[in-house]
């Protein structure tokens, strides 16, 4: 399927397409959030193969075990959730913000009106992520579009949606 006939699929009649994108996080320190556990637990190894090679435990190299363990798991976690962004795709319409993922097999699509949208703010992350909708909890960070290099595109089309 090309991307015409996908969009004439999925807009509504007389929806326009604003803007469309998908994330590219990249290797930054500004993205510990989709780092952070990985490069804490690979010093966490380093500390206990540090404690087991001064006190001279040459049996003790099993231990070594547990903290493998957790560096495999969070950059495990970490691998998925980069395989969960390279599947998202991103839409803003004149009437709805749209957030796709996409698989082999199907695709989901969740949809969001204007009236949901609060005023956008960006989060500095590389490439920056765009907040512009909130869960109901003030102390959540905005939902948004996520590691876009073409944040400053979006920014005033999701002013034209009527929310400022």
């Amino acid at each position: 399927m090309n991307a015409s006939s996908f969009w004439d699929n999925v807009l509504e009649p007389e929806e326009k397409l604003l803007w469309a994108g998908r994330p590219k996080p990249r290797l930054h320190w500004r993205n510990w959030r989709l780092y952070g556990p990985a490069p804490l637990s690979a010093s966490g190894l380093l500390a206990a193969w540090f404690i087991i090679f001064t006190t001279g435990s040459q049996g003790d190299m099993w231990l070594l075990i547990l903290p493998a363990l957790l560096i495999i798991i969070p950059a495990r976690a970490t691998l998925q959730q980069l395989k969960t962004y390279k599947a998202t795709r991103y839409a803003l319409t004149d009437k709805r913000a749209l957030f796709f993922r996409v698989s082999e097999t199907e695709t989901h699509a969740k949809a969001y009106p204007p009236s949901a949208m609060t005023p956008p703010t960006l989060r500095q992350t590389v490439p920056p992520s765009v907040g512009f909708l909130h869960n109901g909890n003030a102390k959540s960070a905005p939902i948004g579009f996520d590691y876009i290099e073409t944040a400053e595109a979006l920014l005033p089309h999701l002013n034209e949606t009527g929310v400022s």
